[in-house]
């Protein structure tokens, strides 16, 4: 069921519906080695969850955008794959929110 196709309100099943397959998501600010950009852009096209990931100019030079399963799953995107790739300096997980 997509956004699109319902009509608002929608009750909390069919919240917990739509939200199932990505029940998580969260921006990631990278700093890495600016001559390392390339294969981690490259890398991260790769992991399964990133939906995005874009060069920026700023404190940070890559922001990622992910959606994934539960809490487990990011850990593990951010703390095994994306800390692990050679040139990352540091990743700020920042998880969305609903208010």
């Amino acid at each position: 069921m997509s956004t699109e196709e319902k009509n608002y309100p929608m009750s909390i099943a069919e919240l917990m519906e739509l939200e199932a397959e990505y029940a998580i998501r969260a921006y990631i600010l990278i700093k890495a080695d600016p001559k390392e950009i390339p294969s981690i852009m490259l890398a991260l096209s790769t992991f399964d969850g990133v939906r995005t990931a874009d060069v920026v100019t700023g404190p940070y030079d890559i922001i990622v955008f992910a959606e994934l399963p539960n809490q487990d799953e990011l850990g593990k995107l951010v703390i095994n794959k994306i800390h692990s790739l050679e040139g990352v300096k540091e990743a700020l997980t920042c998880v969305v929110v609903r208010i």
